[in-house]
């Protein structure tokens, strides 16, 4: 393992950990149904990090982009919780209506939130992307498998 992977399972492990202390905090936020989210949301993100930095040596990517990719993954990751834990306090629904539900919070609280959640969310899917490229561009090279 790499210090590059110890980075990426830590960080899933102790986004986990977070996961589980906000569902302490379920009952005490404005809106309770997006506090489960962002519990939820950390919860199984944490574990697919870990997940993630477990399997990186035989995910092809360049070396170049590897440490690009580990930190976009990991500060995406926690900045869509903030993004979602964030909603759930200030009753923030625009950008998760379904969660959301009729709760309503102020415009730059909504706009925080909405940066958050729908930037975290694009930067995750171009690094999972990004990594699925290379990995399945190479898949004939795996010869240890």
């Amino acid at each position: 393992m790499t210090f590059l992977t110890i980075q990426l399972g830590v960080a899933g492990f102790l986004l986990f950990l977070v996961g589980l202390l906000i569902g302490f905090a379920i009952p005490a936020v404005r809106n309770p149904r997006m506090g489960l989210s962002a519990h939820l949301t950390a919860a199984q993100t944490g574990p697919a990090l870990i997940a993630i930095s477990v399997f990186w040596g035989y995910l092809s990517v360049p070396a170049n982009l590897a440490p690009i990719l580990v930190y976009a993954l990991i500060g995406s990751s926690y900045l869509l919780v903030l993004g979602i834990a964030l909603a759930s306090i200030f009753g923030a629904s625009e950008a998760l209506p379904i969660a959301g539900g009729k709760h309503r919070a102020g415009k730059l609280q909504e706009t925080v939130v909405s940066l958050l959640v729908k930037g975290s969310s694009v930067v995750m899917a171009l690094a999972c992307l990004t990594i699925a490229y290379f990995t399945l561009t190479n898949i004939g090279t795996f010869q240890d498998l």
